[in-house]
């Protein structure tokens, strides 16, 4: 019989794979030279556009940080408060403050992986019995579900930049 990993050696593995592994896009990859002009764009059939995925992204994210983090947080209704309004627009420094804030919670969960204060693998009694690790595990999910789509419209819409290599 297989001998189960400590939990210190399962919390490395996690925090390693959340900061070094790239099986998945990146936020800054998605973004990348994107041009400002299109950061509404929706594609055909879509009803979404780029800075509703992201901000979708972002929404979620908080959420999950908050849901696990905070006994006075409220998670916005489902499905709607999850995604902008369908006509809402953004501008140059919206499309910065969104892509700013995903990256300071992706930081936010980079810190409480990495605290030792923090039982990650432990129910957290305001969360429903939810753990740490479940909800950072949904947010890595998400993401990655939404920078693909982001990444898939963007080749649709021609918007990579001539010079991209691609992996």
């Amino acid at each position: 019989m297989a001998k189960a990993m400590p939990k210190m050696d399962a919390r490395r593995l996690i925090h390693e794979v959340f900061t070094t592994e790239s099986s998945h896009m990146s936020l800054d990859e998605a973004v990348a030279d994107f041009p400002v002009g299109s950061i509404n764009a929706k594609t055909p059939n879509v009803p979404f556009s780029f800075w509703h995925i992201l901000e979708h992204i972002r929404i979620a994210q908080t959420d999950l940080l908050e849901y696990v983090q905070n006994a006075k947080h409220v998670s916005p209704s489902w499905p709607d408060g999850y995604w902008p309004k369908p006509d809402a627009t953004t501008d140059a420094a919206g499309w910065k403050r969104t892509i700013a804030t995903i990256k300071k919670d992706l930081k936010r969960i980079d810190q409480l992986l990495a605290d030792p204060k923090v039982d990650i693998f432990a129910p957290v009694p305001f969360a429903n019995g939810k753990s740490v690790l479940r909800c950072v595990f949904l947010a890595i999910d998400h993401n990655s579900y939404h920078l693909g789509e982001f990444g898939i419209l963007r080749q649709t819409m021609n918007l990579w930049p001539r010079n991209r290599k691609d992996a």
